[in-house]
């Protein structure tokens, strides 16, 4: 906004006014202000959308494994614990957490277990993802924000995916994803 001010300058005994612009510090304040209401209500809802994009490529991966877990279930009329013994590609993202126990991938946001607790039941055939919004080192003892069921088709819940959230994120996710 434009303010005039009077200025006495003293041109041959004429008094001269000027224009000078700017903006004053309330209007400064009310712009900051407004930005900083505008940030904290996008904040959480980017960070909602990152998470659930994270989410999201490690279901892609849970869902690869399912499916390769299908094609050793029809060569051999059982599921396998070990992920190298599947044709599937997690290296780009995850790494194996053991070397000695080829069943669990360690991911930089949480972990991809290949049936639970190392059993073949019908009880168990599912791949679990733990989500964790905060990042994940084996070992850590903190809990997720989500875990993920991807069920086998020769399992107690066929071809299913059960969602549990621990955290309110957790929630989010689980009561905005669409399997």
């Amino acid at each position: 906004m434009n303010k005039i001010y009077q200025k006495n300058l003293l041109a041959g005994k004429i008094l001269i006014k000027s224009k000078v612009g700017g903006f004053t510090l309330i209007e400064l304040l009310v712009v900051v202000l407004i930005i900083g209401i505008l940030a904290a209500v996008a904040l959480p809802q980017y960070q909602t959308a990152v998470a659930k994009s994270r989410l999201m490529n490690y279901y892609q991966m849970a869902q690869g494994i399912r499916r390769a877990q299908e094609t050793y279930y029809i060569a051999n009329n059982t599921y396998t614990t070990q992920l190298d013994e599947l044709d599937v590609d997690y290296s780009k993202n995850c790494s194996l957490l053991r070397k000695s126990d080829t069943g669990a991938l360690g991911c930089p946001f949480g972990f991809i277990d290949n049936i639970q607790g190392g059993d073949v039941t019908t009880a168990s055939s599912y791949v679990t993802i733990s989500y964790y919004n905060n990042g994940y080192t084996y070992g850590d003892d903190v809990d997720a924000d989500a875990t993920l069921l991807v069920w086998f088709a020769h399992s107690d819940y066929p071809n299913e995916v059960t969602c549990t959230g621990y955290t309110s994120l957790g929630r989010r996710l689980c009561e905005n994803m669409k399997f």
